[in-house]
């Protein structure tokens, strides 16, 4: 498995020198969103609606960056490519931000009660884990709405191990960087790491905590982390990260 992990890390740095015109516009994203945020903020719960398209076209477009760094496609940096990826997964990050709504109105009755906080930290605690799959399985899977959902709860049960170490090491270097890493609080730092690269409020947070000279640096790690994921999805999804489960398909194949 740390074969696995050396493989890809090395890789990753191959991918993110093939794709260096995409850091480029990482830093486009925050700006986006900031101004996006002073335009909407004082227009209530259409300013909300707004801003929630706003963010799914940004994660849209950077989901498409990761994906062309993923396939090995070379990144060409022009206006029109960068329009195209704000609409390339638009409509299916906006399914998912619908879902989570809809996951949200049905607990909030139960969060208002006295065993409220416990059971938002339930709640909490199991999106992180058995959604951490979407971002990847948007742009590398073929299944979409609930079905998407289950099948992120699906990967990361039969991958826990393999999936989980390199991620929960990742996010707690950058929570710890960003002075967020909080011990006294085991369950809110569990969804902490969770969720820190596996949704768009995850990834703004860690980004947020670090001073404005250091975002440069902390946009590209990030990235990293996220071209390290995609690549280690790919690998664990072809069961090639798996040897026994290889091993299994060579002798059905046989």
């Amino acid at each position: 498995m740390f074969q696995l992990y050396g493989r890809l890390l090395v890789e990753t740095g191959r991918r993110l020198a093939a794709t260096w015109q995409a850091l480029l516009v990482l830093p486009l994203y925050p700006l986006i969103l900031f101004l996006a945020l002073r335009l909407t903020a004082v227009a209530g719960i259409l300013g909300s609606l707004l801003m929630g398209l706003v963010i799914a076209a940004c994660w849209s477009s950077y989901l498409e960056l990761i994906s062309q760094a993923v396939s090995g496609t070379r990144f060409h940096l022009d206006l029109e490519e960068l329009k195209r990826s704000f609409a390339a997964h638009f409509w299916n990050v906006i399914s998912v931000l619908f879902l989570f709504w809809i996951i949200e109105l049905f607990t909030r009755p139960l969060l208002m009660t006295e065993r409220g906080p416990a059971i938002a930290a339930i709640l909490g605690l199991a999106i992180a884990f058995f959604f951490n799959a979407v971002p990847e399985l948007l742009y590398q899977g073929n299944s979409r709405s609930f079905a998407l959902l289950m099948d992120s709860g699906r990967f990361v049960t039969e991958h826990p191990i393999a999936w989980f170490l390199p991620n929960v090491l990742f996010a707690g270097l950058a929570l710890a960087l960003s002075g967020q890493l909080v011990l006294s609080h085991p369950v809110a730092l569990l969804i902490a790491f969770g969720s820190t690269f596996s949704s768009p409020a995850g990834i703004i947070s860690i980004v947020l905590g670090f001073p404005l000279w250091a975002v440069p640096l902390v946009l590209v790690a990030v990235h990293a982390a996220m071209i390290f994921r995609g690549l280690l999805f790919r690998e664990l999804s072809s069961g090639a990260g798996n040897p026994r489960l290889q091993a299994f398909r060579s002798r059905m194949r046989s």
